[in-house]
């Protein structure tokens, strides 16, 4: 490359000091213009002594630590499910420890949120996460790969449980759909009921309590209820069945007040007109109330520092759908000041 560089610069000396058309006299005029262009670019050429070889250039720095991706997955997202970092690599994977993790909520970083996995719980519908993944080479400067983000999606609304009830009216059965559900992002929730009778479908629509008016002893309803939010539905979930024509329990006890702070009890007494068994359920209740399920016996041993009014409901059930419910209020008596 120098001898190159140097002749070339020997001829444009030569071309300065020794006018072209002398040293070629006797050649073709095409001669002498080809030569001339090949001696003025090679004055024009810069030397490539100056410049700067591929092997010295700075590499792609994916290429130089061998990531060709940074994911987050699952993706779509579910909310549900922690959101993982998934790095793609060519050739040998490497440790774990070799790399440094901060999750993105909306840009935001979100605090104490540095290893490969984010907890979901309580992201909302609409944010937007991503995670920076910082390569921690004590032999290289760390470099930072940023992941596409990923959009958290609408959390459908959750039905916990469903309970029928049954009244019995001069109209026909009374029949209530209780449903207790609840919404990740807030949500209003709506319902949509099915109302079913020996497994056939009889009712749909809002309403949570039917009269119906054509049931036989012995027949067997069931409800189904789908919770709904803005964006669209979640998942069904039906009722125990209930035996048209059971009697519900009757609650024949009374509940006392609370004379003592440091206990309270109350013997819940109940009949069923069929004859079946009756178990107890406590529905409503200060912390750390308690009822035997089978025998109906209720205490609670109120923790230092309670006070005021609590509320209570108990259910009496028969194991065939019907059940019938008692609802009081015991107010823990206030400590006797000292003289």
């Amino acid at each position: 490359m120098d001898q190159y560089v140097t002749e070339q610069s020997g001829m444009c000396e030569a071309g300065r000091d020794f006018p072209l058309p002398a040293l070629l006299d006797t050649s073709p005029m095409v001669l002498v213009l080809l030569l001339a262009l090949t001696v003025f670019a090679g004055c024009s050429r810069p030397d490539d002594r100056n410049s700067t070889p591929v092997s010295q250039r700075t590499p792609d720095q994916a290429s130089f630590f061998g990531i060709r991706n940074v994911a987050i997955v699952p993706n779509p997202m579910v909310r549900t499910t922690p959101l993982t970092v998934v790095i793609e690599k060519d050739g040998a994977q490497e440790e774990a420890s070799s790399y440094r993790y901060q999750w993105f909520v909306n840009k935001i970083a979100v605090q104490g949120a540095t290893v490969s996995s984010l907890d979901t719980s309580n992201l909302h519908r609409g944010d937007r996460v991503h995670v920076v993944v910082t390569h921690s080479d004590v032999k290289r400067e760390g470099v930072s790969f940023e992941s596409s983000s990923v959009t958290v999606p609408n959390a459908p609304p959750v039905i916990r449980s469903v309970a029928l009830e049954q009244e019995v009216t001069s109209a026909g059965s009374r029949l209530l759909a209780k449903v207790e559900a609840f919404d990740a992002d807030q949500d209003d929730i709506q319902f949509q009921f099915r109302w079913l009778r020996n497994d056939k479908v009889v009712l749909e629509g809002a309403e949570s309590t039917v009269v119906l008016s054509e049931l036989a002893q012995s027949d067997i309803v069931a409800v189904e209820a789908t919770p709904y939010d803005h964006d669209g539905a979640g998942k069904s979930l039906r009722a125990a069945p209930l035996v048209v024509g059971n009697n519900p329990p009757k609650i024949l006890s009374a509940p006392m007040m609370m004379s003592s702070r440091e206990l309270y009890e109350y013997a819940v007494r109940a009949e069923d007109p069929d004859g079946d068994s009756v178990s107890f359920e406590l529905e409503g209740g200060p912390s750390g109330m308690t009822i035997d399920r089978a025998a109906g016996h209720l205490v609670w041993r109120p923790s230092a520092g309670i006070s005021g009014t609590h509320h209570v409901k108990i259910i009496a059930a028969d194991g065939k759908g019907a059940r019938a419910w008692q609802e009081f209020d015991v107010s823990v008596p206030t400590t006797p000041q000292s003289p």
